[in-house]
This record gives C-alpha cells, structure tokens and sequence, in this order.
C-alpha cells in the first residue's frame, strides 16, 4: 500500500497569470492558452515530483457576473530547473488536458500555489476533484498513477468513424479579433446516411485555431481530400462600395484575386481603421447576396465582429488556394471551396441568443435531429462541444449547408446561373450558398 501511494501523483493548484498582464508578479510562459513555464519559489518547487498535475486557475478570464475567474484544465510537471535567482526554480509543465469550456468554480484559489493532496483540507480537495472530474468527462484519460485510488480507468477514447459508405462534406467557423483563441475556430465533418431520407451524421469535430485552420487547408488531411466541399462560414467578398472606396475608387482590373491581394497588404489595424472611415460616412453597406440572404454585412463590428473575421478570411484564402475552386470567383474544375452561414434560425437561436447558448443546449440534439432538411445527428463529444460554446455548433451547420450547396446543385451554378441581372456583382461580391 505504501509503494503504491509512493506512485501516486501529487495534485496542485495554480493561480497564473499570462506573461504580459500588468498584474502578474512572475513571469510565466504560456502556450496554445495554458501556461508552459511557471518560475516558482524553491520552497512550493522542492515539493514537486515529475508527473504532479497542477490545476491551472486564470484570475483574468471573463466569466460573467461572477468576476473571478477560471479553472482552464490540467497540466502537468516534466521538469524543473534552478532560476537565476538561487530561492527560485523554473516548473516545465506539459498540457494534460484542457477543458474545452472554463470551469468557474464556486471557491477561488486562496494562494499561487496550493497542494490539493487527499489530506489536505476538505475544501481544496473537492475543488480539485471537481476540475479532475470535468477533464474526465471532456475526454481526458487519467493515468493510474493520477488516481486517488491507485486504480485505472477505463479509456474514454474519441469514438472510431468506421469505413462507411456515404458522401462527405465540411465545414468551418472562424474566430475574429487580434488573438488566435483554438477554441474560436472549428472545423466539423459530415456524413451522409440513409436510403430514403437524407441524414447527415457528425463524424468529426474539431478546435483547430486560425493557424490550425489555414494549416488544414493549405496540406489537407483525409477528411478534406475525400469531402466533396468546404462551407467557410464567414465572408470572403467585400461589398463593391467599399472596394471602390480603399482601391482607387474602382474594382481591381484583375478581379477577385487583385482585392485579395490589396486585402493582404493591409495590416489588421489598417484595415479596421478604413472598415470605420467607411462606416462613419456610409453606414453598414451589404453586399448583394447579404441582401438576399437576410446576412450581416462583412463591414459588421458589433457581435459578432464580421469586419475582423472578414479580414483573417481573406488573408487565410490568399495562403493556399490551388487544391481548391472558390466559388464564385473561380469557375475551374476542382474541391469547391464556399461561403456559407450557418441556419441559427432553423434551431432556434440568433447571433445574441448563440452567445448564451448554455440556456438553449439541453435540446441541441433534438432540434439538429428534427431539421425538416437534411436533420443532423451528434452524440459524445460533438454533442458535448456544441454544449459548451457555439462556434462548434456553427462550425457543424456550415457542413450541413456545405451538403445542401452540393447536393442541390447550386455550387456548380456560374454567376449569370444564380442571378442573370447581376452577374458581374456576385463574382466581385461573392454569394453566399446552402
């Protein structure tokens, strides 16, 4: 019994703040949101094996009317080292899991460090078990030795997609604003099932970033290379006004990809700045697609700010776009590439209601399944992802309005097919499609 307590790891809990926050006393390193390098008193480090977990609690995350803060997951010792200073030492920490939603817990953190071992006051321990048990239902497999108990769990390993019949398609939602949050960017694969009635079953769903998105799409994996199109759920087209206005007061001669090019030069700032001269003097302009559709103009900087997603899109597509054929910009042959927007209507909700999408996720599968075209079915982790946020919920919609693009024909539609008195509109413009 006393070997295998020896075995056990211990458990922490850690107050961290990012490097570059005025309030934080150390400077701690952080990565892909999680903190990697954590300087430390020699006191708390000469109490720390290889393999402790640390619960990471981040007193800046905005959590609403609580104010405080919140847990981010687990991460985990792998190294530590002597500081400059001879009472400090560096902790290495690697990323057991992170939740795919914060925990805000009902207690803070009293001190930077804190041991949350089963002998230590009541309290503190519940905390960490509470964090312990949300990892474990987020898809994380403790390993045995993380156990109170000693004793293994049973893996909870993402389900296997089976080699199935049926077309696939896909689809993503890209996060705005100056940092590249994972959890803002998803992308979603769907699978059509069903003889007599169209379904559509989620087979992947994923947190990739920004850079992880643009990575996808510039080497594709399996899913890609085998979907017969991509449904980006953000503008990629600029209405023609404010084209005019930042190039010279025409279109560029060359087209599309010219604008693309302009967009590219301009920095994140630069651009913005011109989005609101723009604004000031003309409003919110829609391109002639958003019009019909009912959209957001791509100019939008309220919630959900399509002015900033508009911005990385564009400059994501100027990347790496020869596997594919954007649409409606390019009539050649190959994976169609497209702008879609996801239905929030048809489940019920708007772009305010989807921030608070916590009050309406207890019937998401229901709803998704009772679509009177092309129902959609998750379960697991994709149904757990939708819960905790909305870009995964939109990020699946764009997939099912990828399928409904291909499946109807409209993504192989020229400009003159979609809209005979305004051709020349859509291909400078763009459409959206599903």
């Amino acid at each position: 019994m006393a070997t295998e307590k020896m075995r056990r790891h211990s458990r922490w809990m850690l107050r961290a703040l990012e490097w570059s926050d005025p309030r934080a006393k150390y400077p701690n390193l952080w990565h892909e949101g999680m903190p990697v390098h954590v300087l430390a008193f020699d006191t708390v480090a000469k109490r720390l094996r290889l393999g402790d977990l640390i619960a990471v609690y981040h007193p800046a995350v905005s959590t609403g009317a609580t104010g405080h803060g919140a847990f981010l997951g687990l991460s985990r010792v792998i190294g530590l080292r002597k500081s400059y200073s001879a009472s400090q030492y560096w902790i290495d920490l690697e990323i057991a899991h992170r939740l795919v939603k914060p925990l805000v817990p009902a207690k803070v953190p009293r001190r930077v460090f804190l041991c949350c071992d089963p002998e230590w006051p009541g309290p503190d321990v519940a905390l960490f078990r509470q964090l312990f048990d949300a990892a474990v239902a987020d898809g994380w497999v403790p390993a045995p030795g993380d156990l109170e108990d000693g004793v293994a769990v049973s893996p909870v390993l993402p389900e296997t997609e089976p080699e199935e019949d049926g077309r696939l398609f896909c689809g993503a939602e890209l996060g705005g604003g100056l940092h590249d949050r994972r959890e803002h960017t998803w992308i979603a694969a769907v699978r059509l099932t069903g003889s007599d009635l169209q379904r559509l079953k989620v087979v992947r769903l994923e947190a990739t970033g920004r850079s992880g998105l643009a990575g996808l799409l510039r080497s594709p994996d399996q899913a890609l290379k085998v979907s017969e199109g991509i449904g980006l759920s953000f503008p990629f087209g600029l209405p023609l006004r404010f084209v005019e206005a930042i190039h010279e007061g025409t279109y560029p001669e060359g087209g599309y990809w010219d604008l693309v090019r302009t967009i590219e030069k301009l920095s994140y700032p630069d651009f913005l700045e011109k989005v609101q001269e723009f604004q000031q003097e003309h409003g919110e302009v829609l391109r002639l697609t958003d019009e019909k559709r009912s959209a957001g103009s791509p100019l939008r900087r309220n919630l959900p700010d399509l002015g900033s997603i508009t911005y990385h899109g564009i400059r994501m597509l100027a990347e790496e776009r020869s596997r594919y054929a954007v649409r409606p910009f390019e009539s050649a042959e190959g994976k169609p590439l497209f702008e879609v927007r996801p239905p929030l209507q048809e489940v019920g909700l708007d772009e305010t209601t989807a921030g608070a999408l916590q009050q309406w996720s207890s019937g998401i599968q229901e709803r998704l399944s009772r679509l009177p075209r092309l129902p959609v079915f998750l379960e697991g982790d994709a149904l757990r992802a939708c819960r905790s946020g909305a870009p995964a919920l939109k990020a699946i919609l764009a997939a099912r309005q990828a399928a409904s693009a291909v499946l109807s024909g409209e993504v192989a539609l020229t400009p003159e097919e979609l809209d005979p008195e305004a051709a020349d509109r859509i291909r400078q413009e763009g459409w959206i499609y599903g």
